[in-house]
């Protein structure tokens, strides 16, 4: 009987600990994490439609520690109101060289700008791709 609780007990610990080792290791990037290129067009929808707020409150600790809100929806509308509307974003790279950094460009067309590169910077943060830097050149 003793030899049959000791051998469950090892079985359990068998089991458990590699369960209970994976759950303290840090935040990985799974299946259901977006990837960072769908990440950063999801940011640049708000970005689209004059969401400058909600922009804000979903980008990166390093972009709102950069900007306060009032700023960025200054900068951001100064940067897009004279480009128009984006008539097509296409996606022109993916730069994934730098530990938990990416950086996503995209050829874009505005109604009043026909050729532009948008770039999107994404922070690999608490589990999830958040927006660190925006620029259209």
């Amino acid at each position: 009987m003793l030899v049959r609780s000791i051998f469950a007990a090892i079985l359990l610990s068998m089991a458990v600990g590699p369960a209970l080792s994976q759950a303290a290791k840090p935040s990985q990037i799974t299946a259901v994490t977006p990837a960072p290129d769908d990440r950063a067009r999801q940011w640049l929808v708000l970005v689209d439609d004059k969401n400058y707020a909600q922009s804000w409150n979903e980008a990166g600790k390093a972009f709102q520690g950069r900007l306060k809100a009032d700023a960025w929806a200054k900068e951001a509308d100064a940067q897009r109101a004279p480009l128009g509307a984006v008539a097509s974003r296409g996606l022109k790279s993916i730069d994934l060289s730098r530990n938990n950094i990416c950086v996503v460009r995209y050829d874009t067309a505005f109604a009043r700008k026909a050729a532009a590169v948008e770039t999107v910077t994404l922070a690999y943060e608490n589990g999830s791709w958040s927006v660190s830097e925006y620029s259209v050149n």
